[in-house]
């Protein structure tokens, strides 16, 4: 055996004695990224909506309390404590403005807007609504419930978003260059920036949930995995977990996920990075 064959077969040992130490969770992808899981709360009738005030890093959501309605709370990332929002009436819905820090809520009492820093709480002038999904993107953008239809707020009113018009829209993004995805039954659309025409880019498996991490990609759920779009027509699974409902970032671009039950974010483990640079020498 050459120098450099025993020395690689070093290498990959400690990738797997590392692997096995610091690592509960391996990416399907080649570069077999591991992660560390974290459980950040245990929660019945975990929330499927969650969205990060990544000044703060503090994780907010909401959960059906089993009265009927749901319940905001938010969770300090790292000290795990749990407190439930005051003022906000069954809040299903939830985005973070990355741009300005608020949060929005919605719910069968319209849009709520939410700015940690002041403590302050307003609702907005949108009267009559169901909220089933949120996007803040320069605008308020929002799914009416039970239509699931999309449009969008500005200087209090109300029109469709133009693209999504013709669509039945369970759930919907933009990517950092406006391309726009949607899902709901059929599958996976995309729109590209600027078209009209949405394109079906994949029918299974059945996608659950959505989210578009720090560097602006846009990440999806399933009740196998995790996945996300490179490109248009690029879906690839990052890994492969059971039950997924719901998923964000944390200020450090983490994965953040629900199931049924908890609450989990997902920590990349450098160390593992290191062997696989390794190993590729």
């Amino acid at each position: 055996m050459r120098k450099s064959a025993r020395i690689l077969s070093i290498y990959v040992l400690i990738y797997t004695v590392q692997a096995e130490k610091f690592c509960n969770i391996h990416s399907d992808y080649i570069t077999g990224q591991c992660y560390k899981k974290e459980i950040l709360a245990s929660i019945p009738h975990s929330p499927n909506q969650l969205a990060v005030d990544r000044t703060s890093n503090v994780l907010y959501f909401s959960f059906d309390s089993g009265m009927g309605e749901y319940v905001p709370g938010k969770l300090k990332i790292g000290n795990n404590t749990l407190f439930v929002l005051k003022g906000i009436r069954d809040a299903f819905a939830i985005a973070s403005d990355f741009a300005t820090g608020d949060l929005y809520f919605g719910g069968s009492h319209g849009i709520y807007k939410y700015n940690p820093g002041l403590r302050s709480l307003k609702r907005l002038a949108v009267q009559n609504l169901d909220i089933w999904w949120l996007v803040i993107r320069r605008k308020i953008y929002f799914i009416k419930f039970p239509s699931l239809s999309a449009f969008k707020y500005e200087n209090r009113s109300i029109r469709y978003v133009e693209q999504l018009r013709n669509h039945t829209v369970h759930q919907f993004v933009f990517d950092n260059e406006d391309n726009i995805y949607f899902i709901n039954n059929t599958g996976l659309f995309g729109i590209n920036s600027g078209s009209m025409e949405a394109h079906l880019l994949k029918d299974h498996p059945k996608f659950i949930g959505m989210a578009r991490d720090n560097y602006g990609y846009v990440y999806l759920c399933s009740e196998d995995g995790i996945f996300v779009i490179r490109k248009m027509h690029k879906i690839k699974r990052v890994i492969g977990i059971q039950g997924v409902l719901g998923l964000t970032f944390d200020r450090n671009n983490n994965i953040i996920y629900s199931d049924s039950s908890e609450i989990v974010r997902l920590v990349a483990k450098e160390k593992i990075k290191i062997a696989y640079n390794y190993d590729e020498i």
